[in-house]
């Protein structure tokens, strides 16, 4: 039987000026008039964050987090801007009481009683995306931050569209709204979800944006401080704590990003940065030792690989990793070539490791001298589900890749009254397990398993990409990258392409991949599990990706199509 199935697309889009992805078109276009104002990718990046915060509410916002992975096209360097969230003072390891009524999440650790780390006033911990893009544009930004800021003042005035896009995460989440008056007075109408833009009844409702347009021009003002200082950090201790939570405005002012130059993973002649996700980084070490070209994209030993190089490295990083600020935990071992080389030597072509696969040892490969060298940071003058991702490159050879979060749509679904942040509930990402090397401490990061993705070869960027869908990112990126270096396939046609994920145990593969491989999978001893993109279920991430070329000219594409953007000058 031959079926027809839904294949959606995007133009590639080309630019020699600059090139900037999104999950929504203003974010592409805020970007783009940043170049074209004489800023730089930087610039680009962060004012397309910033109206990503207004757009996209329920996909990432002032009062979540992000992975900024920075090539500097003139320095030759990588930057990383690690503005992930933090624990706040008061957390403890045993915060939470665990709930053993229920299997383990998606991300590999238990629930909490009452979803008490999942959603209300204890879920959110210190947000750190104002901070990370503030950080990023001091130091490398060209355009004055106000400027930057415009396109998102200017969309949170006009009141945020509802879209399909939107209105999905409020339907999902429409009960736990209906509980919280405060977000539900935001979100609904008449405690029903609102109408979105192109039903047939008209055009739908806006979300009111006039306090979040206030909190922004306030950071437009003072920097990361009208944020982390002053009457938004007082308004969301008031708002966190009158409900029984601790976050406070002592957590918020004493908020750091982490900047570290760190050493790139060699991947078939590039180097790679991640952005400090380990497992990214083994997964690469893993394929390098396996000639996918000459297996060929398509190939039954390719998707076999693939899943087994992220069946290790998910297991490794979820059994290992902890924050090296906080943990004696090996993290330079788990991205190191040689573990990688000795978890490939372990993997056989005809037969898949037991299921669900087991961690290895990273310890005995783990440097501390490779730990990455952190930069001061120090003020200065800039030099003129839930997540988002934005990618942008200018033609002085700069390149950005984000991933930006509230971690869950709607975060906590609390709601900041006056001003219009949305907490995260990332508290959820530690493990409330208080023997483990991820467990919650005061200031402490919980681990961050997904890559904003930047290669260079020769002192030039050829290639970025970033993401969101929860783990699936890493799934979505890491195909993105291999299509386009491996098999040489534009940025559009390296997104659209079919992907296989695997976490240690089932193996989800993409409709689009034939049968026969499928079932070759099975044979091998895959769980397999077949999964296709719709717009309700982002099944293999959302992805963003720039291909940059020799003579400078850049291209991106993006997908799915119903929910990313590109744009170019």
């Amino acid at each position: 039987m031959i079926q027809s199935q839904m294949v959606a697309t995007r133009t590639e889009v080309a630019g020699t000026r600059g090139v900037v992805t999104g999950g929504h078109p203003a974010e592409a276009a805020a970007g783009v008039a940043m170049i074209e104002a004489g800023g730089n990718a930087i610039d680009a990046v962060v004012a397309a964050a910033f109206v990503g915060f207004v757009v996209e509410p329920a996909s990432c916002g002032i009062g979540g987090y992000g992975h900024l992975a920075v090539w500097l096209g003139k320095e030759k360097r990588f930057v990383t801007f690690d503005h992930y969230v933090r624990a706040p003072g008061a957390a403890r390891p045993d915060m939470f009481e665990i709930d053993r009524t229920k299997p383990n999440k998606y991300y590999g650790f238990p629930y909490t009683v009452g979803m008490k780390a999942e959603q209300g006033p204890l879920a959110p911990a210190v947000p750190g995306a104002v901070a990370g893009l503030c950080d990023a544009h001091r130091m490398f930004g060209r355009l004055p931050l106000a400027k930057v800021l415009e396109p998102a003042i200017a969309e949170a005035e006009a009141g945020i569209e509802v879209t399909w896009q939107l209105l999905l995460p409020i339907s999902e989440r429409l009960a736990a709204i209906q509980a919280l008056p405060a977000t539900a007075d935001w979100l609904l109408r008449n405690n029903l979800p609102p109408k979105a833009a192109g039903q047939l009844a008209g055009g739908g409702d806006r979300l009111d944006g006039k306090d979040l347009a206030k909190t922004l021009r306030r950071i437009a003002e003072k920097g990361a401080a009208g944020f982390y200082e002053g009457p938004v950090a007082e308004a969301i201790e008031r708002h966190v704590t009158g409900q029984g939570g601790i976050l406070t405005a002592a957590d918020l002012a004493t908020y750091k990003t982490r900047i570290l130059e760190e050493k790139p993973t060699r991947y078939r002649g590039l180097n790679c940065n991640t952005c400090y996700d380990q497992v990214t980084y083994e997964a690469l070490n893993i394929l390098e030792c396996f000639d996918l070209k000459a297996l060929g994209k398509d190939s039954l030993a390719f998707r076999h690989l693939i899943a087994e190089a992220l069946a290790c490295g998910f297991i490794d990083s979820m059994t290992h990793y902890g924050d090296p600020d906080f943990e004696r935990a090996p993290v330079e071992g788990l991205a190191s070539p040689e573990f990688g080389k000795m978890r490939a030597q372990q993997l056989r072509m005809d037969r898949a490791l037991p299921r669900p696969v087991a961690a290895a040892d990273p310890w005995p490969y783990d440097n501390s001298a490779e730990r990455p060298k952190k930069i001061a940071n120090e003020p200065g003058i800039a030099k003129l589900a839930g997540t988002s991702q934005m990618a942008s490159a200018d033609a002085e050879g700069n390149v950005c890749a984000l991933i930006t979060s509230l971690t869950s749509g709607f975060g906590s679904l609390m709601i900041v009254p006056g001003t219009g942040v949305i907490l995260n509930n990332s508290m959820q990402n530690f493990d409330p397990r208080p023997d483990q090397a991820n467990r919650i401490k005061p200031g402490k990061m919980p681990i961050f398993a997904a890559p904003s993705l930047v290669a260079e070869k020769d002192g030039r960027a050829v290639f970025a990409g970033c993401g969101s869908g929860g783990y699936r990112i890493t799934t979505g990126v890491l195909h993105a990258f291999l299509y386009a270096t491996e098999f040489g396939m534009g940025p559009q046609a390296a997104v659209d392409a079919p992907r296989i994920h695997c976490q240690g145990q089932e193996t989800y593969v993409d409709g689009r991949i034939p049968q026969e491989v499928r079932d070759g999978l099975a044979a091998m001893g895959h769980k397999v599990v077949v999964q296709t993109e719709s717009p309700g279920l982002n099944a293999f991430g959302r992805v963003n990706a720039i291909t940059v070329a020799k003579d400078g000219s850049m291209r991106a594409g993006s997908g799915p199509a119903w929910a990313s953007a590109a744009a170019a000058c």
